[in-house]
């Protein structure tokens, strides 16, 4: 038997950890949902996930890492929610210049659990555009962030767009 966290292998704790966050929010949102309707949900869920994003400057500094231009940004912000939220995520960019960066996902964590546990409310289009605002406004204030397409509104992956101010 297991009787120290290093007898249990990496990739296992780290799924075990993914599961029970995503699973355990995602089941705390459905309860806040009921209780406070979708659009209550948003109101208090927006600011939280703003919040969590705006830590996004210390792990870059933490790391070296450069935010200079869109594609150094969508960079940062997909380690740091693989950091944060495990490895589960499938990331992809489809774009990148300087100026803008257009990032998707086909596999997510939140997303999964959404699914496995049947719920058909909007568990994280309001926080993900909030993360993402609060992560890139952090990262470069020359930058913003657009949730363009979301699982959970049917489409086939979400996409987002860091993109240079006009």
């Amino acid at each position: 038997m297991a009787n120290t966290i290093d007898a249990i292998p990496e990739k296992t704790r780290w799924e075990i950890a993914t599961k029970g966050l995503t699973g355990a929010y995602i089941a705390i949102s459905n309860a806040l949902k009921q209780a406070a309707g979708q659009k209550g949900f948003d109101e208090f869920n927006g600011p939280l996930w703003y919040k969590a994003g705006k830590g996004a400057k210390e792990f870059a500094s933490s790391f070296g890492l450069a935010t200079g231009n869109a594609g150094e940004i969508e960079n940062v912000t997909h380690l740091m929610a693989q950091a944060a939220m495990g490895p589960e995520f499938v990331f992809e960019v489809v774009e990148a210049t300087k100026d803008r960066c257009v990032g998707k996902t086909t596999e997510c964590p939140w997303h999964k659990r959404w699914k496995e546990q049947g719920l058909d409310m909007d568990t994280c289009g309001v926080g993900h555009q909030k993360w993402g605002e609060g992560a890139v406004e952090s990262l470069n204030p020359d930058f913003t962030f657009k949730l363009t397409k979301n699982m959970l509104h049917g489409d086939s992956h979400c996409e987002w767009v860091v993109e240079r101010k006009k």
